[in-house]
């Protein structure tokens, strides 16, 4: 990369500036929109979308998170972040660098709450509030983490203002909307990765279109089918199944062939089934994170759906 300028704002309404990129003897000129981080609630594809329907517009980041990183490049939106880690494609130029460490200065601090036994506590309280009045034991039990955990969480979740006493010293979750939103972008950033197991395909084709015709044995939907079989709204064109056995029982029940671009993908479920949930989708809750952290505007206009149908 040779040459690097950053030209002002012009006419171009929903720019923030121009990049002329010279390498390899080339150079591209890009529309430019900043920002100082990228999550999945502040998605940059959503807010300004016809921007980014333009082969010659480039993000630039100051931190984004490694889903997000993924979800972009998927889409072939161009991204530099300030470590130094980009996907630019275009016009004869093709970098991509994704091995630059983000130091500790450009990551915002976050405690055990928003860490892998700690999302999972949340996922557990917002499913079932009455956990808050139960013992610690029962709280592990549910949420599937350590016993010890259990006290410093709960200590966490108070400090930040999630909870409230009320008579009789009751203690009821606060700013629940807030914390749905933040649960969801923890989830998407930090759970879901590491429970990923691989995409695959349908050897039926049929299948993608018929898939409600599937009675779940091994599995539960989740996003967009969790979408579609809970508010009526959404024509799933990626599925996403969270499997309570093995992930081979579920290859042999839907018959599905491993595929790095296939539209099915499998995950491991991380909760423990709670008797009045439908045994057919995941939680609402889950579904409304799959969904709400996505880059897709009917995903995400589903995820309102479904908060106004079973969160509020």
């Amino acid at each position: 990369m040779r040459d690097l300028s950053i030209k002002a704002k012009d006419n171009y309404a929903e720019r923030d500036g121009t990049i002329a990129l010279t390498f390899g003897g080339t150079t591209v000129e890009f529309y430019v929109e900043i920002k100082n981080e990228v999550r999945g609630n502040t998605i940059p594809v959503v807010q300004t979308p016809n921007f980014y329907r333009r082969r010659d517009t480039l993000l630039i980041c100051g931190y984004i998170t490694k889903p997000m990183k993924d979800e972009l490049r998927h889409r072939q939106i161009n991204y530099l972040e300030l470590a130094g880690n980009c996907y630019i494609q275009t016009k004869g130029i093709y970098i991509y660098i994704n091995d630059q460490q983000v130091t500790e200065t450009r990551t915002a601090p976050q405690g055990k709450l928003w860490k892998t036994a700690g999302i999972k506590f949340l996922f557990a309280l917002l499913n079932d509030p009455e956990l808050l009045r139960q013992p610690y034991r029962t709280v592990a039990d549910r949420a599937d983490i350590a016993l010890g955990n259990v006290g410093a969480l709960m200590d966490e979740i108070g400090r930040e203002g999630y909870l409230k006493e009320g008579p009789n010293k009751t203690v009821f979750i606060e700013r629940r909307e807030e914390l749905f939103g933040r649960w969801a972008e923890a989830y998407r950033n930090t759970l879901r990765p590491k429970i990923t197991a691989g995409t695959y395909r349908f050897v039926d084709k049929s299948l993608t279109d018929h898939w409600k015709e599937l009675q779940p044995k091994t599995f539960h939907w989740g996003g967009e089918n969790a979408g579609a079989l809970l508010t009526g709204y959404l024509r799933p064109e990626k599925f996403t199944i969270y499997a309570i056995n093995f992930r081979q029982e579920v290859m042999k029940e839907l018959k599905l062939l491993p595929d790095p671009d296939g539209p099915v993908e499998i995950l491991h479920q991380f909760w423990k089934d709670i008797p009045e949930e439908t045994q057919v989708t995941v939680p609402p809750l889950l579904a409304y994170a799959d969904l709400a952290t996505s880059l897709d505007s009917r995903n995400r206009e589903t995820a309102e759906r479904l908060k106004k149908q079973y969160l509020d």
